[in-house]
């Protein structure tokens, strides 16, 4: 009984496996249901035609079974529902942008020499490369033994190293801002520098900066906790620890500079939103949170008047309908696609969803209300939400005080993904401004694919601990 290959069949993740399994077919079966509906011409009725077009779906699912596998031998006590549910969203997305892709396709940009190109290129071959190196990333820091090597080389865990390093994190991430101000470029020529050529693709440091960030406020909250939590007494008043809440103000002011220099609403919400998450969970204290959600509040509505960028947005967002064949072209067309859809949806292939600008890229949720109705967009919802709330599962399963760093590493990241899906399905559904963030795992775009396996890489391997 006790032979190691009996333990190791006891500790195989099935639950795991047979929702990852379950996936893989419901989403082989919508690849099929899209080359029907668009009756794509070059589809054979064969097995190397039908193989042609599952590949792109099946080989990262394929991937995500090999790491189930590999968890059941190094991590079998790790969370079972995370990684089916991030294959689920991930898988989603490949869906989708298989299914926009014919009609991407047809949008073109003319080229110097006068030769006209798809715009996008292939996004649905793209974005299964992207997921795919995504697993591989998140496999990597599963199973790749880093404490060993950092026990080895620094004398103390990985989790250890990044505890001890905060200040190398804030500046990595001062750098990476700095950078973007000066070598930033602007893709799609709406005003925001917020991307690096790198040659062979663009990459926008802002996502990696979210990681950043979180290190570095979970690594100074959890050793000032105490004090920041706790305040002091000026007479019947308790005021907070003023010396130590001067990352609250150097956010602040990193939130509002990224809306000045780089026009980038988005970013700006994400990172101070992180930040006050992480600052309400490590003090109790909901008078910081007031705090900062007024003073940004302030910054935003003078930048409202002063800055045009964010002005435009702002009006856009009020009253589309006053400039619905220019800047708010864009939200009107999503509100028709949204309507459209009903309860059930125009079904896969079905829908016109590319009538939408940059439908695969900030207004893939629209997408979805199309072609699956509110029953789809509410099942997406509820994806989120277990893999939100399976993330903060981790951090409150985490037990004893002297690992305060972990569980406000493991909030910080959840509420990366948190917030993003809150502010890209608010601007969809015209909830509040319009901003360029991608939602996570569905979203065409390969940084932020990378990041948030990355982001969930970082959760299992806590989980595993």
């Amino acid at each position: 009984m006790n032979h190691p290959l009996i333990r190791q069949l006891r500790q195989f993740r099935s639950i795991e496996f047979r929702l990852l399994l379950t996936v893989l077919l419901f989403f082989a079966a919508g690849y099929l249901l899209v080359v029907f509906a668009t009756r794509q011409r070059d589809f054979i009725a064969s097995v190397p035609g039908v193989l042609s077009i599952l590949w792109p779906s099946t080989l990262p699912f394929l991937l995500f079974m090999a790491v189930s596998i590999g968890l059941s031998w190094r991590s079998p006590k790790s969370d079972q529902l995370i990684l089916p549910l991030v294959a689920l969203l991930a898988g989603l997305g490949l869906l989708l942008n298989a299914r926009l892709k014919p009609s991407l396709d047809r949008i073109v940009c003319e080229l110097k020499d006068g030769s006209v190109v798809p715009c996008y290129g292939d996004v649905a071959t793209k974005q299964s490369l992207w997921v795919t190196f995504g697993v591989i990333a998140l496999a990597l820091i599963i199973f790749v033994p880093w404490d060993r090597i950092f026990i080895k080389i620094q004398r103390m865990s990985l989790m250890d190293w990044f505890d001890h390093h905060r200040y190398v994190w804030l500046t990595l991430g001062l750098g990476l801002i700095l950078a973007t101000f000066i070598f930033g470029v602007d893709l799609n020529d709406s005003g925001v520098r917020v991307w690096f050529n790198l040659g062979f693709f663009y990459f926008q440091p802002s996502e990696l900066l979210k990681i950043i960030l979180v290190i570095f406020m979970a690594s100074y909250l959890n050793e000032h906790r105490e004090v920041v939590s706790a305040g002091y007494q000026l007479g019947p008043l308790t005021l907070p620890p003023l010396p130590y809440l001067v990352p609250l103000a150097g956010l602040w002011g990193i939130a509002m500079g990224t809306i000045i220099f780089q026009s980038d609403l988005g970013a700006a919400l994400l990172l101070f939103g992180i930040f006050l998450a992480m600052l309400y969970v490590a003090t109790g204290r909901g008078i910081y949170v007031m705090i900062g959600l007024t003073s940004f509040a302030i910054g935003a509505y003078i930048l409202y008047q002063i800055v045009p960028v964010v002005a435009l947005r702002i009006s856009i967002w009020l009253d589309p309908w006053a400039t619905a064949q220019g800047t708010g072209y864009q939200i009107v067309q999503a509100i028709y696609a949204l309507a459209s859809g009903g309860v059930f949806g125009a079904g896969l292939g079905r829908g016109v969803p590319a009538t939408v600008p940059a439908i695969h890229t900030d207004f893939v949720f629209t997408a979805i209300g199309e072609e699956m109705g509110l029953i789809g967009t509410l099942a997406v919802l509820i994806a989120y939400i277990f893999l939100i709330f399976r993330g903060y599962h981790i951090a409150l399963a985490i037990p004893g005080r002297f690992r305060g760093f972990e569980q406000l590493l493991a909030i910080g990241l959840t509420t990366i993904l948190a917030i993003q899906t809150l502010i890209i399905i608010g601007g969809n559904l015209r909830l509040i401004p319009l901003t360029g963030i991608t939602l996570p795992f569905i979203s065409y775009g390969g940084s932020s694919v990378l990041v948030n396996f990355l982001i969930i890489g970082l959760l299992m391997r806590i989980s595993a601990r």
